[in-house]
C-alpha cells in the first residue's frame, strides 16, 4: 500500500516536473522573440518642426508627411530666397543633402544662377502660401509668392506666382533630395496635370474637327465648281 502511494507521487511529481520544463520553455521562446522584435523594430524619432504646428516622426528610412512637408517648406525658403551675398552659402547648405544622381545638374545650375544673380545684382524673395504633400508621389509643393528686383530699389519689384517641388527619401534619420523643381504657377500635382492633359486633347480634337469641316467645305465648294463648269461647257 505504501509503495503504490509512493510510486502514484513519483508520477505525480514527474509529470509535473515534466509540464513545468514545457511552460518554461514556452516562456523562453516567448522572452526571446519579443527581444528579437524589440532589437530589430525601426526607432521612431518625434520632433516638432520650427515650420509645422504638430509632431512628426522619422526612422532610420521613412518619415511622416509632416516631416516631410516641414523639409519641403525649409528648402522652399532657402532656394526662394537668395541675393547676390547669399548665393554661394545657399549652394552649399543644399549640396550635403542632394542625391548623387541629381549632384551635378543642380550644382551646375546653381552655380550658372549664382553668376547671373552676381552680373545682373537680382535679388529675390519667397512668400509661400500653401504645402501640398502628394501622398501617390511622394512629393512635396511649397506655392507662395516670389518676389524678383534688380538693385536695390524696391521700385522695379515684380510678383508672381511660384511653386516648389520637391522629391525626398530618408536614409539613415536624414532627408536625401531625389529630385527638386522649380515653375511659375500653381503646383503641378498629379490630379492637376491630368486636368491640363484632359483640356489639351479636348482642344486638340476641337481643332481636328474644324480642319475635318473646313476641308469638307472646301472639297463642297471645289466640286461645286467644277459641275458648275462642266454644265458651261456643255452649253
Amino acid at each position: 500500500m505504501e509503495l503504490k502511494k509512493y510510486l502514484q507521487s513519483f508520477q505525480g511529481l514527474q509529470l509535473e516536473a515534466r509540464f513545468s520544463r514545457a511552460v518554461i520553455f514556452g516562456l523562453l521562446i516567448i522572452v526571446f522573440f519579443c527581444v528579437f522584435t524589440m532589437a530589430n523594430r525601426p526607432q521612431i524619432v518625434t520632433i516638432k518642426p520650427w515650420t509645422l504646428t504638430v509632431d512628426a516622426q522619422v526612422t532610420r528610412n521613412a518619415a511622416s508627411r509632416s516631416y516631410l512637408e516641414s523639409w519641403g517648406f525649409a528648402l522652399a525658403q532657402l532656394l526662394g530666397n537668395v541675393t547676390p551675398a547669399n548665393v554661394d552659402f545657399i549652394s552649399d547648405r543644399l549640396a550635403p543633402l542632394l542625391d548623387p544622381k541629381i549632384y551635378h545638374r543642380v550644382m551646375d545650375s546653381l552655380d550658372a544662377n549664382a553668376r547671373t544673380l552676381k552680373e545682373q545684382r537680382i535679388a529675390i524673395r519667397f512668400e509661400p502660401r500653401r504645402v501640398t504633400y502628394e501622398k501617390s508621389t511622394g512629393k512635396v509643393f511649397v506655392t507662395g509668392y516670389s518676389f524678383t528686383r534688380e538693385g536695390s530699389s524696391l521700385s522695379n519689384e515684380k510678383r508672381q506666382e511660384r511653386t516648389y517641388e520637391f522629391l525626398s527619401k530618408i536614409d539613415n534619420y536624414a532627408p536625401v533630395i531625389l529630385s527638386l523643381d522649380t515653375y511659375q504657377g500653381t503646383a503641378g500635382t498629379r490630379d492637376v496635370l491630368e486636368t491640363q492633359d484632359q483640356k489639351e486633347r479636348s482642344e486638340l480634337a476641337r481643332v481636328r474637327e474644324r480642319e475635318k469641316k473646313e476641308s469638307r467645305y472646301a472639297n463642297d465648294t471645289a466640286n461645286t465648281s467644277t459641275t458648275d463648269e462642266s454644265a458651261t461647257r456643255l452649253e
